[in-house]
């Protein structure tokens, strides 16, 4: 197997993997489930993030890694919008919130919000990886 059907492979399993849990948030939406809704729209985008830094032989090994390099790589440059490093972040907040949260949790209205944003994010960084996989 060459190094670049190696990679389409993978990157075609990272997209796999945010399918599902996109697919999950929703799920835990329907059941009112915030907390995990909001975990799972996170991992989807977190999955995606991962590939297209994939993409350019960029690896982290901490969730900041990812987003910063993310940030640095596909922001910054204008390959994505400026809108993507808040929505990262604001679902990173939401994900920690309600993955280690005790006191507090997400509101349904939040997690509503941030599968809202994961979807849209997917589908953005979904088209991004298409001539990658293909």
């Amino acid at each position: 197997m060459t190094d670049q059907e190696a990679l389409r492979q993978q990157l075609r399993a990272m997209i796999e993997k945010s399918k599902r849990a996109l697919c999950a948030a929703e799920q835990h939406l329907i059941h009112r489930d915030a907390d995990f809704a909001s975990s799972k729209a996170y991992y989807a985008v977190f999955h995606l993030m991962q590939a297209v830094l994939l993409t350019k032989g960029r690896t982290y090994s901490k969730h900041a890694g990812v987003a910063s390099g993310f940030s640095e790589n596909f922001i910054k440059t204008g390959v994505f919008p400026l809108a993507f490093g808040e929505a990262i972040q604001r679902l990173r907040k939401d994900r920690e919130l309600g993955d280690y949260g005790y006191q507090l949790s997400v509101t349904l209205d939040e997690a509503t919000r941030d599968v809202k944003i994961a979807t849209e994010m997917v589908e953005s960084l979904g088209k991004y990886l298409q001539s990658f996989v293909s």
